[in-house]
């Protein structure tokens, strides 16, 4: 019993004689890096790559309120899975004690409005804390100019546009076999874009300022007999200008983007799934009218050859050519006019 009470003794004051040699004024505590991990969503809760968050300390935050252009301390930038771990070395930004340090996403849409998310964290040594933004949708912006977005590269961070067009190694848009993009050229600026076309569209197409874009689903093309392609009147495409190049550290880490999205007003087509009826006992057949030269539209039956298209003035004549053709048959058929198609059917009746 004497023995372990003289060791646990010793055991004390050694203890008490290490803690006496720290040096006069050391903050207490350990003298470890604090980290916090941070991580961004959409409204929906999926992941957004590439988002760039400025990382402002005490003094730095309060010159951002009042002037939207001062450099942060830092930034980081979300992986492709939304997410973003940021360090903070002990040394540089903890040996005085704890730091109030703001994080701050900063969406530029146009030279006189911008969208802000916020969070203030304070940091400890040895500490990890965990933020979490939600950046909502902005929709069809009202501006012309379109909305900004900076598109890091796959080397830095690789931001998605439309949950999958992203910016290669090399500076190409890269559609990732769900987008088509068509580069327009040179042009000076979302307005020179005009109506969509579908000349040359392709995959993938180098990223270059000044040039503007056609961005459309691959899902909503369709090829018609004449080789000719039309995007459907239910979807929606964006147009997109490369304003310039962006620069982290002196380093080119891709592009800064204007983009603006459109819903195709109908073009004179007949509303997307509407159904016109055919009689069999007049024949199983039905017209529609046409605001348009008859030649500009192109027809193609679906599934099979039975059905007939007969253009006229001012309208075509649908024929149904199925010889076992009954009550209740549906037909569905497409009609392009210039880049843009719908989707309708003709439904048998008695």
């Amino acid at each position: 019993m004497k023995a372990n009470l003289i060791s646990t003794a010793l055991f004390t004051c050694a203890a008490v004689l290490l803690a006496g040699c720290k040096k006069a004024g050391e903050a207490p505590g350990p003298r470890r890096d604090a980290i916090v991990r941070l991580s961004v969503l959409d409204e929906h809760g999926h992941a957004l790559g590439g988002v760039s968050i400025l990382i402002f300390d005490e003094k730095g935050y309060e010159q951002f309120e009042k002037d939207r252009n001062t450099q942060p301390a830092d930034r980081t930038i979300t992986r492709p899975d939304g997410r973003a771990d940021y360090r903070f070395p002990y040394a540089t930004w903890l040996k005085n004690g704890n730091r109030f340090v703001t994080f701050v996403i900063y969406e530029k849409l146009d030279e006189n409005s911008y969208r802000i998310w916020s969070s203030g964290r304070t940091i400890a040594p040895a500490k990890e804390e965990r933020i979490e933004f939600t950046i909502e949708n902005p929709g069809i912006p009202d501006v012309p100019q379109g909305t900004q977005l900076d598109m890091y590269d796959e080397n830095n961070g690789r931001t998605l546009f439309g949950g999958a067009v992203y910016l290669d190694a090399e500076h190409h848009f890269v559609g990732a076999n769900r987008y088509s993009l068509i580069d327009m050229g040179d042009i000076k600026g979302m307005a020179d874009l005009g109506e969509l076309r579908l000349d040359n569209f392709t995959n993938r197409v180098a990223a270059r300022p000044d040039h503007g874009y056609f961005v459309c689903k691959d899902i909503s093309l369709q090829e018609f007999p004449s080789g000719k392609w039309g995007m459907s009147i239910a979807a929606e495409y964006a147009k997109v200008y490369v304003a310039g190049p962006l620069y982290h550290d002196d380093k080119n880490v891709g592009v800064r983007l204007r983009y603006t999205i459109h819903k195709p007003d109908r073009h004179g087509l007949p509303e997307w799934g509407h159904i016109y009826e055919a009689s069999l006992a007049d024949g199983a057949a039905v017209t529609i009218q046409l605001p348009e030269d008859p030649a500009s539209y192109e027809f193609a039956a679906l599934k099979d050859q039975s059905l007939e298209f007969r253009k006229e003035s001012g309208q075509v004549t649908v024929r149904i050519t199925d010889e076992h053709a009954e009550w209740g048959n549906i037909y569905p058929f497409l009609i392009r006019s210039g880049a843009y198609y719908t989707e309708v059917s003709i439904e048998t009746t008695d």
